[in-house]
């Protein structure tokens, strides 16, 4: 009878364990509109690219560690065009040599070169790569099909301190027939870099093991409002993502963003306590009942300290908002396993 009373409570617990293994930031670029469109030149220079957030902050592939030589990148769009400018720092600019390739041959990574990665549906399953190297050597790519061909226009140029590349990227050519405001879409800049005499790879959302890893991309939200962006948290979630989502925008409007994110969160938590609540009436053992009424008290303690800070706010910082986003997360998986915590624990009160 105890060997299958403990089998039992093995087969309640298994859900809990079904969780992702990272704890990486998980990166929002609010995308705005660029009107006019920036001149394809290799020089991340136009008045229209000062409405983009600059980020940078570049990793090693394979371990959330900063490399010293660094890359920063700007997003845009209009219409007809998804647009990216990055610059690659270089101390040893003198060492750059432009070597050139045929398109879509693997000449293309063996030197300085960008790897861009689009999701446009966000599913974490229909992506592309775009590869640029300092000769303007150009590959794309459905994955890793090569026989996908888009009409991207791109130009690199060697400037003081570094190099730079520009992308025009057709709407059409990544299946979007029109793109909108709140749309979401994957990405990823990832850099290989040979002038330092070693390679170095980096990206600037945080991959596990290589580039090809769509559910660890950052997101592009096309003109977003802050609205747009507080009821989106559980997409950029997707995937069971658990790390503190950080929004990469002009001052001020990042703060307003988290105290969305943050308001949205809390009704969406409430409502599992609710639900669980009234799940918990109907609960034939008493001892059960109990059980999740316990913990359900429990979790409104834990979440009025988040209501009340909510509620007297009219923005959150970053590190405030990285505190709140990381623990009620917690707390909602937490929930999730609530009737069978419950369930299991009056189990054995009852041996």
């Amino acid at each position: 009878m105890r060997r299958s009373i403990w089998f039992i409570a093995l087969m309640l617990v298994l859900p809990v364990w079904v969780q992702a293994d990272d704890e990486y930031p998980i990166k929002v670029y609010p995308c705005p509109r660029l009107e006019p469109a920036p001149t394809i030149d290799g020089r991340v220079a136009d008045a229209c690219w000062k409405k983009a957030p600059v980020v940078s902050g570049f990793t090693w592939y394979n371990k959330p560690i900063l490399l010293e030589v660094q890359t920063s990148l700007r997003a845009g769009y209009d219409d007809r065009h998804l647009y990216f400018g990055i610059h690659c720092d270089e101390p040893m600019v003198k060492r750059l040599s432009p070597a050139a390739a045929g398109r879509d041959t693997r000449q293309v990574f063996r030197g300085e070169t960008i790897e861009l990665f689009v999701d446009p549906r966000h599913d974490h399953a229909t992506y592309y790569q775009l590869a640029v190297n300092l000769a303007n050597s150009f590959y794309d790519s459905a994955r890793t099909d090569p026989t996908w061909n888009s009409a991207t226009r791109t130009a690199t140029k060697v400037v003081g301190g570094g190099w730079e590349l520009e992308l025009a990227i057709p709407w059409k050519d990544l299946g979007v027939k029109a793109a909108k405001p709140g749309q979401v879409v994957g990405f990823n800049v990832c850099r290989d870099r040979y002038a330092g005499g070693a390679r170095e790879w980096s990206n600037w959302s945080q991959t596990k093991a290589n580039f090809h890893d769509p559910a660890r991309f950052a997101h592009l939200v096309l003109s977003p409002t802050d609205a747009m962006l507080g009821g989106l948290a559980a997409e950029f979630r997707k995937g069971d993502r658990r790390g503190p989502i950080v929004v990469f925008s002009h001052e001020g409007a990042a703060a307003r963003a988290y105290l969305a994110m943050a308001r949205e969160t809390l009704k969406s938590l409430d409502a599992v306590v609710e639900q669980l609540a009234d799940e918990g009436e109907k609960e034939r053992s008493p001892a059960a009942r109990h059980e999740v009424a316990t913990r359900l008290d429990a979790a409104r303690k834990q979440v009025e300290p988040y209501r009340k800070t909510i509620g007297s706010a009219t923005s959150l910082d970053a590190a405030t908002w990285t505190r709140m986003d990381v623990e009620m997360a917690a707390l909602a998986r937490k929930l999730e396993a609530l009737l069978w915590e419950a369930r299991l624990a009056a189990l054995l009160k009852g041996i």
